[in-house]
């Protein structure tokens, strides 16, 4: 009897998608209870990091903000599909026939794939937001491709095209994670406003937080499972077109910008 052979690992980035996303998952223990530790970053934080980037010579395909001076927004939802949020917010941007941008997680998208396509049915944008909601630099670099490539297959087997916008959980990211974005098709889209609703803080600390941050050619950030932003999306989108607001599509506010 021949004695067994055994063959040496293989490295993640020579396994094919399925079986790098099995191993992904295997890891999880090791990696991902601290990595799916949601830290979200502020948009001073976010500036900062833009700044150096700048000082440094760095670009990447990379949204921060459209033109300072257009009376333009752009809202976005985070971490959905939800199945009893989702369609509460669709019928919300249907009554004022507004457009957003829905960044959704791949294994969410999975389990409810009718909101994903009534997002789109409806004329928003679906984008990818990983596939397991981690943040991608606390996890070995060779699987940050996997995340994204998982997740924009599942949309693309939903909805039959692939997504274009990507943003990394909790808008952490580093050039690494901005290559790879990049070397996939996507352009990354970070955010101007963000009123940390995640944390239910109340409808009215959302609202204002909300107001108080917005400005010309700014991305709102907002979350698909929180009943509090449902409770104000209204009276949000009102104030904001009553200021002379018009909400527009991330590609819209990406071509009427103004580099700075």
């Amino acid at each position: 009897m021949r004695a067994l052979q055994l063959q040496p690992p293989i490295a993640p980035n020579k396994l094919s998608e399925a079986d790098a996303l099995k191993k992904l998952q295997q890891e999880r223990d090791r990696y991902w209870q601290n990595a799916r530790q949601e830290v979200y970053r502020g948009s001073r934080e976010i500036f900062a990091q833009h700044e150096d980037e700048k000082e440094r010579g760095l670009t990447f395909s990379k949204l921060m903000h459209g033109n300072p001076r257009r009376r333009e927004l752009a809202l976005t939802f985070d971490d959905g599909p939800h199945p009893a949020y989702t369609p509460e917010i669709l019928a919300i941007l249907d009554r004022y026939r507004i457009f957003a941008t829905f960044f959704v997680v791949g294994e969410m998208a999975e389990k409810a794939p009718e909101l994903v396509r009534a997002e789109a049915v409806d004329g928003h944008v679906v984008a990818n937001h990983t596939y397991h909601h981690v943040s991608l630099i606390k996890i070995p670099a060779e699987y940050v491709a996997d995340e994204i490539k998982a997740c924009g297959k599942v949309i693309q087997s939903i909805l039959g095209k692939s997504p274009t916008w990507f943003r990394p959980p909790g808008g952490e990211y580093n050039r690494e994670v901005a290559l790879i974005s990049e070397s996939l098709g996507y352009t990354m889209a970070l955010w101007t406003a963000d009123p940390g609703d995640y944390n239910h803080p109340g409808t009215e600390i959302i609202l204002q937080k909300t107001l108080k941050k917005t400005q010309p050619g700014g991305i709102i950030l907002l979350h698909d499972g929180v009943d509090q932003t449902i409770a104000c999306l209204p009276r949000m989108i009102e104030t904001l077109q009553k200021q002379g607001y018009r909400f527009v599509s991330l590609d819209d506010l990406k071509k009427n910008r103004v580099k700075k």
